[in-house]
């Protein structure tokens, strides 16, 4: 074995690098219980083993007792820093503690009183196998499961401390002063806790402390994902409350500007209406914005044809640019059969986003989409979408902050918005694998773009739905409607056929866009808010325009037996029965441009509430899009239809105007019994028939209907 005096030498240098990587745990991990105070057992101990190493320099009691009770006392700090980290002070540390005392008084009796070394030995030993075992019962009772790798740690060291220990109790023959230093079981103890003990503690130490701090980590990432999910809840709850009193602020603006005579109430209004939907506005970005934080779900891949797919997205985009006189193009550098695997639904909301906010901010000039090819390979590619805008420019020092929540560039304080637009973009691209760069010089106008890797598709799956197709794609269609909701659904059905679309919201526009521009084929809202569509009709036999032998077809929930026949003696090539379906409108838009016979019948299922209406919106709209329609329309039905009745008697146009977007609304979104029943009171007023007990049957109707539909949406819960 080593000499025995340089183990002393070797463990009080030991003993003093062990105080110094405790002092650096504690630096790193000063609020936690016990990292301080584990300092002080080194230290101690170095103190202990160096008035040991002094015994033949002073006197020998003094030397001996002071030796031990700095031995004893660093076994007790020891166990102290251990038992607060693990938050277990109690009955067996002060089993311990009492233990010790007891051990300490006896032993400190023999060194004065000159007893056998042995004996003194044996005490010491005992004083040792008491720490370890105290030691190990909280490692293997409390910290085992919590602590996996520190505890392995520390029951190693500490089993083989109480082995040797009652080895050296068991095994070690009589010594005195002049031999002890020879003796190997004294060689061995003291090198295993002079030694090998401080760098296993040491290590212990900071393994415990890292296991802790992952477990805070886990703690507060729980927390964050907790508060996520109350956020979310907090947030879409309080949307609902927001919405309803909202949609009564818009209702009552609209109703005193439209029935005010005195022209000073009109611009007051118009700032009630434009604060309300903007307001709105932003409940629905907030909603986005935080449902990105809630959902982690798993990307969803399928094989897109890209340039199809991206031509039916700027066919759904080219009419707002054209409401603003914008030159919108798509630059497509890519091969034309192109075909990936991408989750569109992702895309299309970032190319949505960046479009809408182009066409936002441009006033004039152009707004352009431009994609490109930079690499390839056999099974992936790597595709640059740009966004390019003639509109005013952004400062170099508001870009690094554009895609922060709630941040705006001065274009966009002027333009009004809510600051989530780039920031939901920017979510986005992170779950694709990429990231938004913006490139913008003052009065040029700005270029925002990504770079996306796509797998390559199946080719052959596009040659074969190319061959599929039985039904005319590429018209240019004028579709007149007034209703957002009609406008939205017809658009997306459209677009996906290729058709391009102009959108006129009333009789006026579609008129003056008939005069200026050539269609294929008009669907020709019949009840629009200025004048019908019969009268759009008459006035157009009346001037020139461009669209003397162009099909027209009738959009309407409007089909009773006299109105068919009104429709067609104007001239109405088709009728388009609402709540829209694609197959018919598919099919009526081809069969206009043939000597087709036009198929008038609607089929429409007699129910409270017809589930598969939700079928229809959600391919048009996502599923909170979805929730918010319904939430909003069964929050303020009852409220619209109790204005209906205070209208019928003194103002029976609104009330007409208002009976017939409910109803197409709610003929669109399933309530078939309610919707028809609105459409038979709107034809009342407008036969000037008396209502009787009409409306307040539709207010039963209307329960029933709703409790149809809460039937219908607890199933789907379940």
């Amino acid at each position: 074995m080593l000499d025995s005096a340089t183990l002393y030498y070797a463990s009080a240098a030991m003993m003093a690098m062990m105080t110094l990587l405790n002092f650096l745990i504690w630096r790193t991990n000063r609020t936690t219980p016990g990292t301080l105070l584990y300092i002080f057992y080194p230290m101690v101990m170095f103190f202990s083993v160096m008035s040991f190493a002094l015994h033949g320099y002073i006197d020998k009691a003094t030397s001996i007792t002071i030796a031990n009770t700095l031995l004893f006392s660093a076994s007790i700090i020891h166990a102290l820093a251990i038992s607060q980290f693990l938050n277990r002070r109690g009955i067996g540390f002060n089993i311990f503690f009492g233990l010790t005392l007891i051990l300490a008084i006896p032993l400190i009796i023999m060194a004065i009183n000159d007893f056998s070394l042995r004996c003194r030995i044996l005490i010491s030993d005992l004083q040792h196998i008491a720490e370890a075992v105290f030691l190990l019962y909280l490692f293997i009772r409390y910290a085992r499961k919590s602590y996996p790798n520190g505890s392995i740690i520390y029951i190693l060291i500490l089993t083989i401390i109480v082995t040797i220990y009652t080895g050296r109790s068991l095994l070690m023959g009589d010594i005195n002063t002049a031999t002890l230093l020879s003796d190997n079981w004294f060689s061995i103890t003291l090198f295993v806790n002079g030694l090998i003990a401080p760098m296993f503690y040491a290590t212990g130490m900071a393994l415990l402390c890292n296991e802790r701090r992952e477990q805070n980590l886990n703690q507060l990432t729980e927390k964050a994902q907790k508060d996520l999910e109350i956020r979310g809840l907090f947030l879409s709850t309080i949307s609902h409350e927001i919405r309803t009193p909202l949609n009564g602020i818009l209702g009552s603006a609209q109703l005193i500007m439209n029935q005010s005579s005195d022209p000073r109430d009109k611009p007051y209004c118009e700032a009630i209406i434009n604060s309300a939907e903007s307001l709105n506005l932003l409940v629905d970005k907030v909603l986005d914005y935080a449902s990105l934080d809630q959902r982690d779900e798993a990307l969803y891949e399928e094989d897109v044809e890209f340039k199809t797919w991206l031509n039916n997205l700027c066919l759904l985009l080219s009419p707002l640019a054209e409401q603003k006189h914008l030159n919108f193009e798509l630059t497509y550098e890519l091969p034309d059969q192109a075909c990936y695997y991408c989750d569109q639904q992702k895309l299309r909301q970032i190319i949505i986003n960046l479009v809408g906010n182009a066409i936002k901010f441009t006033d004039c000039g152009s707004v352009k989409i431009h994609v490109k090819l930079l690499s390839e390979d056999n099974l992936e590619h790597l595709i640059r979408l740009s966004v390019i805008d003639s509109g005013p420019g952004i400062e170099d020092e508001e870009i690094i902050y554009l895609t922060e929540p709630y941040v705006q560039s001065s274009a966009g304080k002027e333009k009004g918005g809510t600051g989530l637009g780039l920031a939901i973009t920017s979510r986005l691209l992170e779950k694709l694998g990429s990231q938004l760069n913006i490139n913008s010089e003052l009065g040029k106008g700005s270029t925002f773009s990504f770079d996306i890797k796509l797998a390559v598709g199946e080719l052959s799956l596009v040659e074969q739905r190319h061959q599929s197709k039985d039904y005319v794609t590429g018209l240019a269609v004028l579709l007149v409607e007034d209703l957002d909701l009609n406008q939205k659904i017809a658009i997306e059905f459209m677009a996906d056929d290729e058709h391009k679309i102009k959108l006129a919201k009333d009789g006026k526009s579609a008129i003056e866009l008939m005069q200026s521009h050539h269609f294929d084929v008009v669907l020709l809202d019949m009840n629009l808010p200025d004048i019908t569509g019969q009268e759009v009709l008459k006035k157009l036999k009346k001037i020139d325009h461009k669209n003397q032998r162009t099909p027209v077809l009738a959009f309407t929930a409007s089909l009773s037996p006299d109105e068919v026949k009104e429709y067609l003696s104007l001239g109405i090539k088709d009728i388009v029965g609402k709540p829209i379906k694609q197959q018919k409108l598919r099919q009526a838009l081809s069969d206009s441009q043939s000597n087709q016979v036009a198929n008038i019948a609607v089929e429409l299922r007699d129910t409270l509430y017809d589930e598969t209406a939700s079928a229809t919106l959600v391919s048009s709209f996502n599923e909170d899009e979805v929730s918010s329609i319904y939430n909003e329309f069964v929050l303020s039905a009852r409220t619209k239809l109790i204005r209906c009745q205070q209208l019928a008697e003194n103002d029976k146009e609104l009330c007409i105007k208002l009976l017939h977007r409910q109803a197409s609304t709610a003929l669109q979104l399933g309530f078939n019994r309610y919707g028809l029943a609105l459409k038979k009171i709107e034809r009342k007023l407008l036969d000037n028939k008396p209502l009787k007990e009409s409306l307040t049957s539709a207010l039963v109707l209307w329960q029933e209907s709703l409790q149809e539909y809460l039937k219908y949406v607890r199933s789907k819960l379940q």
